[in-house]
């Protein structure tokens, strides 16, 4: 059932309010089916302004079949024209073709032949010919070491408690710490075709495949905007949208924020009970910790809170949510804006992580390159930003920077700004 068919989405007012946001509970495959609702696609795939039937595809996708086998009745403009730099796609999309869809896009976004995005995109296609062979290995080797270190931590920090409870304490909050960092680097890898290092995001106790809808097509190509279901996520507690009938206690998450980080990894387990994945960590603890299932469990708990803390902090200071950034509820460039140049004014990069892959891998740095190009590894990105800064000059527009501990000061004002900004002063300039 589509609700509030009548409201409208604040920065973009001839859009409507995304169907079902606020209805509980919050999942991906909700907001799925929401998108189904208004987006025109006549139970296809639709790409621009044209129907498609990949149902024949759906096993000849490299990708895996979950990307096609998903989007089955969504507008996946945006996913398409940001996942494939190979050049085959757009040989392949024509051969799938049904008819001209009946009604308009429900996208503000634009990605015209001479824009921001799209001749970008073609710069870089041509890099990355010439990047140094072997490039992934680094991040593959990166995630493999922090595998070998969780699975030794965990049991370990259980045997620990055994012998000291400050040791066991300490151990736990390292290991999640390092869980943290291999679900981060996991992300990296659930953005792509199906590989087995994707599986590892599962550890934290969310799973990889709901991610790819909420991170991969929901964040990542609608960053800010009412359709970003990240956001939905965190909402009431955390508040990041502009509103001026926004509360007092609402914007008091500028304050009580850290109390929040610790219970989003519970929080999707309880969504989602069926990762067989989740449930092998604590077995495992269990097995060759040396204690009893109820503290084992409990040190499982700890150190899925130390994790979550960790994550939720890296990923709400990952450039997003700064008072600076564009959120809906602040004043757009234009009612249609190219995609790429949306992608900047919702992202400040954190300058202290530039040219720390590890950092990078775990910590959710480079950011602005992965959403602009999202299937290609952590490892690869930094031979792209000559490429992005030229562009940025070419179009007038500017990749902004803080800091990691301004970042966080920048996100507590947001949570309490009720002003919005206004981005019409911003220059556009076509190509």
């Amino acid at each position: 059932m589509e609700l509030n068919s009548d409201r409208r989405q604040t920065s973009f007012p001839t859009l409507k309010y995304p169907a079902l946001r606020d209805v509980e509970p919050k999942t991906p495959q909700q907001w799925i089916e929401g998108k189904r609702q208004q987006d025109g696609a006549e139970g296809l795939w639709r790409v621009h302004d044209g129907l498609y039937d990949l149902t024949e595809f759906i096993n000849s996708h490299p990708g895996g079949r979950q990307w096609i086998e998903t989007t089955k009745g969504t507008d996946i403009t945006e996913a398409y024209e940001t996942h494939h730099l190979r050049g085959v796609a757009e040989n392949l999309l024509p051969k799938y073709y049904v008819r001209k869809a009946v009604v308009p896009r429900h996208s503000p976004f634009l990605f015209e032949q001479d824009g921001f995005y799209k001749t970008l995109k073609a710069r870089v296609i041509h890099k990355l010919k010439d990047l140094p062979p072997n490039t992934r290995r680094k991040s593959d080797v990166i995630m493999n070491w922090l595998l070998l270190s969780v699975m030794t931590l965990c049991p370990l920090a259980c045997w620990a408690f055994t012998k000291s409870y400050t040791i066991g304490i300490l151990l736990t909050v390292l290991c999640g710490s390092n869980l943290s960092a291999l679900t981060v680097g996991a992300h990296n890898y659930f953005h792509r075709r199906d590989n087995w290092r994707m599986h590892l995001f599962c550890f934290s106790g969310m799973c990889y495949s709901d991610w790819r809808i909420s991170h991969a097509l929901s964040h990542h190509l609608h960053t800010n905007t009412l359709q970003d279901i990240e956001l939905t996520y965190l909402e009431p507690f955390l508040s990041f949208m502009p509103y001026k009938d926004k509360s007092v206690w609402i914007q008091l998450g500028a304050l009580y924020w850290f109390a929040i980080y610790p219970f989003i990894w519970i929080t999707m387990i309880l969504k989602n009970m069926s990762n067989l994945i989740t449930v092998s960590l604590p077995l495992w603890m269990w097995c060759f910790g040396g204690l009893d299932l109820s503290p084992t469990l409990a040190v499982w708990a700890a150190m899925l809170a130390v994790g979550s803390f960790f994550f939720t902090l890296f990923g709400l200071t990952a450039g997003h949510h700064g008072n600076t950034n564009f959120f809906d509820g602040d004043i757009p460039r234009a009612e249609n804006l190219d995609w790429g140049i949306h992608q900047l004014d919702t992202i400040v990069e954190r300058a202290d992580y530039a040219g720390d892959h590890f950092k990078s891998l775990t910590r959710f740095g480079d950011h602005c390159l992965h959403h602009l190009f999202p299937t290609l590894d952590h490892a690869e990105l930094k031979y792209i930003y000559p490429t992005l800064l030229e562009h940025c000059e070419k179009f007038e527009s500017q990749l902004r920077t803080t800091t990691f501990y301004r970042s966080i000061v920048e996100k507590s004002k947001q949570l309490a700004r009720k002003t919005p900004n206004d981005f019409r002063c911003k220059n556009i300039v076509t190509n």
